[in-house]
């Protein structure tokens, strides 16, 4: 993992996002935001958030308040520097682009490897799995911010085109 004085992580930067942009003032809102993302691989990352925190606290790019409430609990906000650099991070656009960690993409070459029966039946159980996903996250749409709302549309994008190819690959 990269140190909070070089580029942010991809981890780091979404800690940043979650207190800025989507208002998590409390570490424990921002590990929450992970546990209930749709994505596997974000809520596997719950119990790395309270280390960025203080990561990125110790850099200088997170302030933690604390609270006259009896418990441990701080208020987060970003500084001036941790603004900056969650914006230089929004605007990295080679690592924007990144086609990142995909499961899917990653099993797509495999499943061709598989008998013909269990091909079949990996890739039914899948696109079957992706239409649940699809109503899941149709649903949970209507209850989201701006800017998990994107988010949610570009899963949504997402999970189309790989019915799509699913589709395409069952018709062969």
């Amino acid at each position: 993992m990269k140190s909070p004085g070089g580029e942010l992580t991809e981890l780091e930067g979404a800690v940043l996002s979650e207190i800025h942009h989507r208002n998590a003032t409390t570490a424990f809102k921002v590990r929450r935001a992970f546990q209930v993302s749709p994505s596997l691989e974000w809520s596997g990352s719950a119990g790395a958030v309270y280390p960025a925190i203080r990561r990125l606290t110790a850099a200088g790019l997170i302030e933690a308040r604390p609270t006259t409430s009896g418990r441990k609990t701080s208020l987060l906000a970003l500084t001036a520097e941790g603004v900056a650099r969650l914006a230089d991070w929004i605007c990295d656009a080679r690592r924007a682009i990144s086609v990142g960690l995909d499961p899917f993409r990653l099993r797509s070459g495999m499943w061709d490897f598989l008998d013909a029966d269990r091909r079949q039946a990996a890739l039914t159980e899948a696109l079957a799995a992706l239409n649940q996903e699809l109503a899941f996250l149709a649903d949970y749409l209507s209850r989201l911010d701006k800017v998990e709302r994107r988010r949610v549309e570009l899963s949504i994008v997402l999970q189309k085109a790989r019915i799509a190819w699913i589709e395409e690959e069952l018709a062969r």
